[in-house]
């Protein structure tokens, strides 16, 4: 994991299963009220906590 350059947080992880995991386990624990998963190549939502995206772990 790298801190995020710009303001707030944000892990950077390179595998699919590491970070579908982690975005889970914060929403399953209550511990984030935004939680967003973009993946890098091509920009595209995975995961959004405020808008209820959710896509399956093959699709990361």
């Amino acid at each position: 994991m790298r801190p995020a350059q710009e303001r707030g947080t944000a892990d950077r992880y390179n595998l699919a299963e590491q970070a579908y995991e982690a975005a889970l386990r914060l929403r399953d624990a209550g511990l984030c009220t935004q939680i967003q998963v973009i993946r890098l190549d091509d920009g595209v939502t995975l995961f959004d906590l405020a808008a209820g995206i959710e896509e399956p772990l093959e699709a990361w």
